[in-house]
């Protein structure tokens, strides 16, 4: 688990920017501070300093996202800001925000009271409300919600045409992409949850099978850049393969005897005429169709994601959706 920055309790000019810097970090698969530095001082040899003149201590990156400080390095928050996928326009932004706070207060109510009556709040709750969620996260919440349809679908249209693939992951791959590896975990439970009113609580164990593939492709693309060009991405879909089967394996033995009534029993039943073991014939023929499937949805991803507003995309590092961020924070 990593660390956090700690809130300061009497607070600065600068926490609305500390705040916006945590929001981006987490958007971006939330990598440590000691990766984040590494990638600052790979961004700074690239650009032509030396050795010693690129390093930034893991702490000096940390006091970056802390609340509280009396002064920033913009120029360090510039280049975090730009391993992490985000624009000097953003920053331009919340500096803005941090020197005219009145800038960025909520709009007032549409109806005010008049001057000689103005009521006190109806009660303590009602005062103290919390705000409404920002449109960044109501959006993302939309798309994470949009994702666990599409994985739905895929599976109603599986089960139609009795194809031999699963294709009840491209909603995962979308979200964990675009948003997250865990958004994507969160879908992937989601989906297989209210997938027991099509398969019935069968449906239920293969959550976990769904939640592995959210990992890897999350966090290959946004820890370990595995986006960034077609040849890794396709090896990225084949990783989601093999993780996928690891998990599956288990599954489908222990649970099910090595079948579920999916085309590929009958793959299992040719290989466990080939090997004589159950346990060699289920991971075989689950790795034949995941490699098929997994590859076919991670590539359907990769386009959906190109289509999503600027907003959600625009801090991914994938091919076709962001070239632009070049390979510096690889």
């Amino acid at each position: 688990m990593t660390d956090t920055p700690t809130q300061s309790p009497s607070g600065s000019e600068w926490d609305l920017l500390a705040l916006h810097l945590q929001q981006l970090r987490l958007e971006a698969g939330e990598p440590s501070y000691g990766e984040i530095a590494r990638r600052v001082a790979l961004r700074r040899l690239e650009a032509g300093l030396g050795e010693h003149e690129a390093r930034v201590a893991r702490t000096t990156v940390y006091d970056v996202f802390r609340t509280g400080r009396a002064r920033v390095n913009l120029e360090l928050v510039r280049e975090i800001v730009g391993v992490l996928g985000g624009h000097d326009a953003d920053v331009d932004q919340w500096v803005a925000q941090c020197r005219h706070p009145v800038d960025v207060l909520p709009p007032a109510p549409a109806a005010q009271p008049t001057p000689a009556a103005q009521p006190a709040p109806a009660s303590t709750s009602e005062a103290t409300s919390s705000p409404a969620a920002p449109p960044g996260l109501r959006l993302a919440m939309a798309l994470a919600g949009l994702c666990v349809v599409v994985n739905l679908v895929g599976r109603v249209v599986v089960d139609v045409l009795q194809l031999p693939i699963f294709l009840d992951m491209i909603g995962t791959a979308v979200a964990a992409i675009a948003l997250g590896p865990w958004y994507g975990v969160g879908v992937g439970l989601s989906s297989n949850l209210a997938g027991t009113a099509i398969s019935g609580p069968d449906s239920i164990p293969f959550a976990l099978v769904n939640m592995a593939g959210a990992l890897v492709w999350g966090y290959g693309v946004r820890r370990f850049a595995m986006g960034r060009t077609l040849l890794r991405f396709m090896g990225l879909n084949v990783l989601v393969a093999v993780a996928c089967t690891l998990v599956a394996i288990p599954v489908l033995v222990l649970l099910y005897g090595g079948g579920v009534g999916h085309s590929q029993d009958f793959v299992t039943a040719t290989f466990v005429e080939m090997t004589g073991l159950l346990e060699v014939a289920v991971g075989l023929s689950n790795m034949v169709v995941s490699l098929g499937d997994k590859i076919i949805s991670g590539f359907v991803a990769l386009v959906a994601c190109s289509t999503l507003p600027l907003a959600l995309r625009r801090r991914t590092p994938l091919v076709l959706v962001s070239p632009q961020l070049g390979g510096s924070d690889a």
